[in-house]
């Protein structure tokens, strides 16, 4: 029989430690001593959870050719841990070229026949369950790990992690107590405090010390020692790992002051400062016609109404735009969405896409490189430029405004090609995935936090750079990992009745989610 060997890992550590060249062995021998011709081998380094691979597609390339009898693989789960509708895909290509699928046990499961493919069936069920043990074990390790006082993830950027527990950086030590100190005693906001530290330093890691940095450092219990983590079970598990540089009798002192200048505000102060959108600091375009969308204040202020809105205009193809989305609508799911990204890896799924293709990774290089050429073209139109300003061929205001636009063009594809760069570098180490994010957008547990309108709609504009909104989904653009661009997809309900009949369930169950 002529056959093809299937080889599968999950993760980059298998592949290189142990699982690919052992399965490869024991396969070899197990086709030699059957006395099977291996007409080609195939590899893949992924989630058998996922259809589309570069190994698995190649290996049903060849077998449409009608080439082999027979794929052997260590075990069907190595083949398969898909979702039914993929699975019966995947059987209805064997089944048609009638090619068996063989595991070195001795099984050899024949798709046409219907007691072998119910066993297949089975067999893919408890691969799918095992899936999500391995899903659940990890949640578990991460737990009791931090039950058992050694933390994980990224800690704040003052720190340093060695061994479970996370260390201040040496010369980094005042920046907490420098702020407490403006905060407590000369009674300073965010803005004036990020003002004070960029006086003194840049962050450790070389950037601009703004509002939101100094937000997280006056609510964050991380400063006095602990590590607190919601896990998807409901269980919230706390454990002292933090080289505190602050006292917890400091931090207590630093909520009361909060409670107190919030409750101080004049119904006024309070009302204007409530009265605005969520997405106020992030620029939203027309998901339709690439237009800049506004987003106005359409009712009383006492119950604030907010519509995303332009003007109409016909688009190049002829149809009038004039997109037209109560703010309600998107709102209530960005918060949900936010939530959910943080309490699981299952749950996040539903708004990002971990898993990019081989093709979307080609994509990414060509925008590269295009992006590249065009900038190598305005280069050289700079030096143009500057010859005929040198030659005075062209007026200084004229060289200057021309040479500023130039400029300014250069810089906006310069970002755009380090951070798909960047992206590429990511996906390419395996580092582009879930727990990478999660330590990156945990700001957005803030959002649970009794704030005003205007301080949530600040933290959403230090996590999401643009946004692109249609009538059916808005789509936020997040560049906090490592500067990599990471779009979240957010659905808009169908009218705002909707929303606020779930903002009516939430109030009766304890569960608010859209307090607005």
């Amino acid at each position: 029989m002529r056959v093809a060997n299937y080889y599968r890992v999950s993760t980059k550590l298998q592949q290189d430690r142990f699982s690919l060249s052992a399965q490869q062995t024991e396969l070899t021998n197990y086709a030699v001593k059957q006395g099977w011709e291996i007409v080609d081998e195939f590899i893949d380094v992924e989630t058998g959870g996922k259809l589309d691979k570069k190994g698995l597609n190649a290996l049903l390339d060849l077998v449409e050719s009608g080439r082999i009898g027979a794929v052997l693989c260590m075990d069907q789960d190595r083949l398969s841990r898909l979702d039914t509708m993929s699975w019966e895909y995947l059987k209805s290509v064997l089944r048609e070229k009638n090619v068996k699928i063989a595991e070195p046990n001795g099984t050899l499961t024949n798709l046409s026949n219907e007691d072998d493919e119910f066993m297949s069936d089975l067999k893919n069920l408890l691969a799918q369950r095992e899936k999500r043990k391995v899903v659940k074990r990890m949640m578990y390790g991460k737990r009791q790990r931090l039950r058992e006082g050694k933390g994980w993830g990224a800690g704040p950027f003052e720190y340093e992690y060695r061994d479970g527990f996370y260390y201040v950086k040496k010369g980094w030590e005042w920046t907490v107590p420098f702020i407490d100190d403006l905060y407590i005693n000369k009674k300073m906001g965010m803005k004036k405090i990020s003002d004070k530290l960029n006086e003194v330093s840049s962050t450790p890691i070389g950037g601009k010390w703004n509002e939101h940095l100094v937000h997280t450092r006056l609510t964050s219990k991380a400063f006095h020692g602990y590590q607190e983590r919601a896990f998807s079970n409901g269980e919230t598990v706390t454990a002292k790992v933090f080289e505190p540089m602050r006292t917890e009798e400091t931090y207590n002192i630093i909520q009361e002051i909060r409670t107190a200048r919030a409750e101080g505000f004049s119904v006024s102060t309070r009302t204007s400062t409530d009265n605005i959108n969520l997405l106020k600091f992030v620029p939203i375009t027309c998901g339709y016609c690439g237009r800049t969308i506004q987003v106005q204040q359409t009712s009383k202020k006492e119950k604030p109404r907010f519509y995303a809105q332009h003007g109409r205009k016909d688009t190049a193809s002829g149809e009038r735009c004039d997109i037209l989305v109560n703010a309600k609508r998107y709102e209530y799911n960005l918060i949900k969405a936010l939530k959910e990204i943080l309490l699981s890896e299952e749950l996040s799924r539903k708004y990002i896409d971990f898993e990019t293709k081989d093709e979307e990774l080609e994509k990414l290089k060509k925008e590269v490189d295009h992006t590249k050429a065009s900038l190598n073209k305005l280069n050289q139109s700079k030096d143009r430029l500057l010859d005929l300003y040198l030659d005075a061929k062209i007026e200084k205001d004229s060289y200057l405004k021309k040479e500023a636009e130039l400029s300014g063009r250069i810089k906006a594809l310069s970002d755009i090609v380090e951070k798909t760069e960047r992206k590429i570098v990511a996906i390419n180490k395996n580092d582009w995935n879930y727990e990478s994010l999660y330590d990156y957008i945990e700001i957005a547990k803030e959002f649970e936090s009794d704030l005003t309108r205007h301080e949530q709609a600040i933290i959403a504009s230090k996590l999401f750079t643009k946004a692109i909104l249609t009538e059916k989904e808005l789509v936020l653009t997040t560049e906090i990992y490592n500067g990599i661009p990471v779009d979240i997809k957010v659905p808009v309900v169908d009218n705002a009745r909707t929303v606020n009949a779930w903002i009516r369930r939430d109030k009766r169950e304890g569960n608010v989610i859209y307090p607005y």
